[in-house]
């Protein structure tokens, strides 16, 4: 593989970083939004489901953060990489 392909390949996997990050932002906005209705929904429900789903809806929301800075984090330092090579 030459300097020319990697660098290729390389900036092909810091769009798709770039690329997955966009889509996950855009999931936790419709996640976000459908949580929203929900809970206005299951307001004071004590059913063991409710509580069940409140919780993995917590569960999900506390990976986003760790998420994105892993996106963020890839995309930075392939970038970097990048830059190396010249």
């Amino acid at each position: 593989m030459s300097v020319g392909e990697v660098k290729a390949a390389l900036g092909a996997a810091v769009e798709a970083a770039r690329q997955g990050r966009r889509v996950l932002d855009l999931a936790v906005s419709q996640a976000e939004s459908a949580t929203r209705e929900a809970a206005e929904v299951l307001r004071g429900g004590q059913h063991e489901e409710v509580t069940r789903i409140h919780h993995a809806l917590g569960s999900a929301a506390a990976e986003v953060a760790p998420t994105r800075r892993r996106f963020d984090a890839a995309a930075e330092k392939i970038g970097d990489y990048l830059s190396r090579l010249g």
